[in-house]
């Protein structure tokens, strides 16, 4: 039985890789510090996900799981030099506090004479993770380890689509290693990256550019799910599931999603249909009320979120490069700095100065000028689809003028 090492037992490492490789037949070794988890699941060698969902709830386990302690540096190094694959998923700010651990593991495989491939999984909301990584592990390499470590080691970028709610002592149900996750199950993982044999296995896609993976998933997906936050936040909602059962306010979610998905569709020379299949099916699971999506989680964090390489910023920034009018995702940064001057603390800076320092726009540009028009309708408690309607004239002057959308 092939062994994949999972770095985070957290609700992703469980919730998500644990099942892509648990129901691939792998033997699942985990890797953690909370060491109720490391009992539990060390006594049970299973855990229980459940698949919420209003139309086909079910329960599946995941068996052949273990975990070691990663405060046991041999353990651990141990467990690494004898995985076939791995994933790591213990967030952005705990990496660089495994890569002593990961390289000790490197050590004990080079050391045995183990020169076979083991490709890393970085399940990290990080773009560029693996560049990351790859600067923290070098950083303590010798000369001759870089070597060995640029020939054997892969890491490999994915993309992280399942949604996974906050977890509660309810949901538990007096289990510590049962996670709730929604239906969806697929992971894309960069084809350029692996250095041995990819698995052929359910669930796990691998795809090359995987930048389109990358930005469909960042300008499409976090983009939306935050525009549907802020608008929920503008309009009284406390769930995101709410925000878009208001069909004005999905309408407007769907067609910024679809400005992003039309630039993607030109960048890569990918097929726009496919695309729309995938922001249908986002807009369902967006309304998936058993995920218990809270408007002020989904919104937090605002300033990165706005960013000009982030969900905002970002997705009109591709628009530009692509020759892609935006009019609906400008209405997202509207709604975000009015969820940021009543929910974040550490947006002091006004209007103008966020727009231009943090979304990298030009004052005075056609989408700082939309922006802050939008930013005076919303705080004018303009209904949602009388701002619809402000949106789409924009929509048909522009039309008028024979500009293509």
């Amino acid at each position: 039985m092939s062994t994949f090492v999972q770095y985070g037992a957290g609700n992703i490492g469980r919730g998500f890789l644990g099942q892509v490789f648990g129901d691939a037949g792998y033997e699942i070794k985990f890797i953690d510090i909370n060491p109720d988890i490391i009992n539990m699941m060390n006594n049970e060698n299973k855990y229980p996900i459940n698949i919420i969902s209003r139309h086909n709830p079910r329960e599946v386990w995941i068996n052949n799981a273990s975990c070691v302690n990663g405060l046991d540096e041999q353990a651990v190094a141990l467990a690494i030099s004898k995985a076939d694959i791995m994933a790591v998923s213990v967030g952005v700010n705990i990496l660089p506090r495994i890569v002593k651990n990961l390289v000790k593991g490197f050590r004990m495989r080079w050391t045995q004479n183990n020169l076979k491939p083991l490709d890393i999984i970085i399940a990290e909301n990080l773009i560029d993770a693996d560049s990351m990584l790859r600067g923290l592990i070098t950083d303590i390499l010798s000369d001759d380890e870089q070597i060995l470590f640029e020939k054997t080691i892969g890491l490999v970028e994915s993309s992280v689509g399942r949604m996974v709610p906050v977890m509660t002592s309810e949901m538990s149900r007096g289990n510590i290693l049962r996670v709730c996750v929604e239906n969806y199950c697929e992971l894309p993982v960069d084809k350029a990256a692996f250095k041995g044999k990819i698995p052929s296995i359910p669930h796990l896609h691998p795809f090359e550019p995987f930048e389109f993976y990358v930005k469909r998933k960042l300008y499409i997906h976090n983009m939306g799910h935050a525009l549907a936050a802020y608008l929920g936040f503008v309009y009284g909602y406390d769930y995101v599931w709410q925000a878009i059962e208001n069909p004005y306010i999905k309408l407007i979610v769907q067609r910024a999603m679809t400005e992003s998905g039309t630039a993607l569709s030109k960048q890569f020379s990918m097929p726009l249909s496919g695309i729309l299949e995938h922001i249908s099916d986002l807009l369902l699971r967006f309304a998936n009320r058993e995920l218990g999506d809270t408007v002020s989680r989904v919104g937090r964090d605002v300033l990165r979120k706005l960013r000009s390489s982030d969900r905002f910023g970002g997705a009109i920034n591709m628009c530009h490069g692509q020759s892609v009018n935006s009019l609906y995702i400008p209405v997202g940064i509207a709604a975000a700095l009015m969820f940021a001057s009543a929910n974040d603390t550490n947006t002091k800076d006004d209007i103008d100065t966020v727009l231009v320092n943090t979304c990298g726009l030009e004052k005075g540009s056609s989408d700082f000028n939309i922006i802050k028009d939008y930013y005076a309708l919303l705080t004018q408690n303009i209904k949602p689809d009388e701002l619809l309607r402000k949106i789409e004239s924009r929509q048909e002057i522009l039309l008028s003028q024979k500009v293509i959308i």
